[in-house]
């Protein structure tokens, strides 16, 4: 048995060899890889920095809070005195000996830190006219302060915190119109009143 080989009497096909990309193909692929890269980098910067900014008022709302408990538990003597624009002192019971320590917390890089004291608007500065939060035995401050952080480097914004008079603390939130002076509270006698129990 023999094997017939047919031949073809037409032309081949060619085969095409594949040249790649061409070099206006290839420049605008990169162009658009870094258009879009640089996109990215300024949001993830720019949401890096809100971090930053939403961080710094956690911390110092989470002191403010501190405060005010470690002074209803040692009866007064907390405090946080806000003498720079960059950091802050914290005075309690970090310890839990009784006795209050002070301890300097520094905001990250590019925040800043001021206050007003409502009603009026006044932006100051705590370098030139410090301002110290101090706490009573039943966690109040006496003041409203108004504390503002700052990113001072780029358009992110500022948070604020409110510290009430009677030492609440809420975050970005404003205080309008005149603050009320609390009240003296009535002095309850511990005897009058009260039945013997024989």
């Amino acid at each position: 048995m023999r094997k017939q080989v047919m031949k073809s009497t037409g032309k081949q096909p060619k085969v095409n060899v594949a040249a790649g990309f061409s070099m206006a193909e290839l420049l605008i692929v990169v162009a658009l890889i870094g258009i879009i890269s640089s996109f990215a980098l300024v949001t993830f910067v720019k949401a890096n920095k809100g971090f930053k900014l939403a961080g710094a008022t956690r911390t110092l709302s989470t002191y403010l809070e501190k405060a005010r408990t470690d002074s209803v538990r040692r009866h007064g003597g907390a405090s946080i005195n806000v003498n720079s624009a960059t950091s802050y002192t914290v005075n309690i019971d970090f310890a839990g000996t009784g006795v209050a320590t002070a301890r300097t917390v520094t905001l990250p890089a590019g925040t800043s830190l001021r206050y007003t004291l409502p009603p009026s608007g006044n932006i100051i500065d705590p370098s030139t006219t410090p301002i110290t939060i101090t706490y009573d035995w039943r966690g109040r401050t006496g003041t409203t302060v108004l504390l503002t952080v700052t990113d001072s480097t780029t358009g992110v914004g500022s948070s604020t915190l409110s510290v009430g008079s009677v030492g609440d603390v809420s975050t970005d939130t404003t205080v309008t119109g005149p603050v009320n002076t609390q009240t003296p509270q009535t002095t309850v006698s511990t005897t009058s009143g009260i039945k013997s129990m024989q």
